[in-house]
């Protein structure tokens, strides 16, 4: 696999600003349900984008995402991609069922996700904002139902234009006591924007 590899304090840096921003989604998201949520990072990447599909399950793979720009100090889009299983699993503990095909995704369904997807991307965003001070302004989020090659070319082109790298984080967000949900959480800032995030983390930018 092609990838630009982050230097261990760079990817720890990554990975703490993960479990911080992450940890306060799974918080909003029990705020929201009145259930308690846990959400680990084990898997941090950063991936040429083109490459993001083969790291995530299969370029054809069926994927559930929600993804919105943000702008301010640091500008780039974040992403969080549900395998359609873990869709499933999040469907049925949220509205009661889960639909058996991407055709039979209803409205209700959609919403929950966009909900979702909203609440962890930007409680991500604004927990890092809060602790880097750089100012990081979500905007309305979007969601896709296709093939994951199919979802990140709109990301993909979007990045060539504006110069963005992939940093990729396997997640994995469930209820206590439902099964495993894994999951992936793709923040894409800009070169500056990383280097200056890194730089507020207290680590330089890899070479």
């Amino acid at each position: 696999m092609n990838t630009q590899g982050l230097g261990l304090l760079q990817s720890s840096a990554v990975k703490e600003m993960a479990n911080i921003g992450l940890g306060h989604a799974a918080t909003a998201l029990a705020g929201l349900t009145g259930q308690t949520y846990v959400m680990d990072v084990p898997v941090v990447e950063r991936l040429v984008l083109e490459d993001v599909p083969q790291f995530v399950g299969g370029r054809e793979d069926v994927m559930v995402a929600v993804y919105m720009d943000f702008e301010g100090d640091v500008v780039g889009q974040t992403a969080y991609v549900f395998p359609w299983d873990s869709a499933q699993v999040l469907w049925a503990t949220l509205v009661g069922k889960a639909p058996a095909t991407p055709d039979d995704v209803d409205e209700l369904a959609a919403s929950a996700t966009l909900e979702v997807g909203n609440i962890i991307c930007s409680s991500f965003l604004n927990a890092i904002s809060d602790l880097t001070g750089l100012r990081m302004h979500a905007t309305p989020p979007m969601v896709s139902i296709d093939s994951v090659t199919s979802i990140l070319s709109t990301v993909a082109a979007e990045a060539e234009i504006r110069d963005l790298l992939g940093l990729v984080l396997e997640t994995d967000i469930r209820m206590e006591g439902t099964p495993r949900t894994p999951g992936y959480f793709l923040c894409m800032p800009n070169e500056a924007g990383l280097s200056l995030l890194l730089e507020r983390m207290g680590v330089s930018e890899a070479a």
